[in-house]
C-alpha cells in the first residue's frame, strides 16, 4: 500500500465499516515502523483497481491484524482468503508465532473467514465498538500452521 492507494481504499473502507478510518489514519499507519499494509489489485475494464487491503503490525513475535476489507462486488470469491493467507505467511516469515485480531460477533462473514484459518476465540472486550456498544471477540491463531 502506498499513499496514492488511499483514495480507492477509503471507498472500500466506507462500504465495509460503520466507523471507517479516515485518510490520516491510513497515512499514519503507513508511517508506523512495525506496520505492514498491502493491497490486492485486479484488472477491471483494462485498468488495475484495488479490490482488497489489509493492515497489520508485527511486534516481537505477534501479528496484530488491524484492518482487512474486500470491495463488496468482489466478496465471496476467496479474495479475502487469498490476501489473509499471504499476510499470515509473511508475518510467520518475519518471526510472528501468533496472530491476533478483534471482530464484532455480528460480523458473520469475517468470523467465517477467520474460522477457515483456525482462529480461536480467546477473549472478549466488552462494549469495544463505540458506535453500537457491541463487544469485540478477541481471536488468536498459531502461525506454525500457515501454508
Amino acid at each position: 500500500m502506498t499513499v496514492s492507494d488511499i483514495e480507492p481504499i477509503l471507498t472500500i473502507e466506507r462500504e465495509s465499516f460503520n466507523q471507517p478510518w479516515n485518510r490520516s489514519a491510513f497515512v499514519a499507519e503507513l508511517a508506523y515502523r512495525n506496520a505492514f499494509s498491502y493491497v490486492l489489485k485486479i484488472k477491471i475494464n483494462g485498468r488495475k483497481k484495488i479490490i482488497a487491503y489489509i493492515c497489520f503490525r508485527v511486534i516481537a513475535d505477534e501479528m496484530h491484524i488491524l484492518k482487512i476489507a474486500v470491495r463488496p462486488k468482489c466478496r465471496c470469491q476467496k479474495t479475502g482468503t487469498r490476501l489473509l493467507r499471504k499476510c499470515l505467511k509473511l508475518a510467520s516469515e518475519m518471526g510472528a508465532k501468533k496472530a491476533y485480531l478483534e471482530v464484532r460477533p455480528s460480523n458473520i462473514p469475517a468470523r467465517s473467514l477467520y474460522d477457515t484459518f483456525g482462529f480461536q476465540i480467546i477473549g472478549l472486550k466488552p462494549k469495544y465498538y463505540s458506535d453500537t456498544g457491541e463487544n469485540a471477540l478477541v481471536l488468536m491463531k498459531e502461525l506454525k500452521e500457515v501454508t
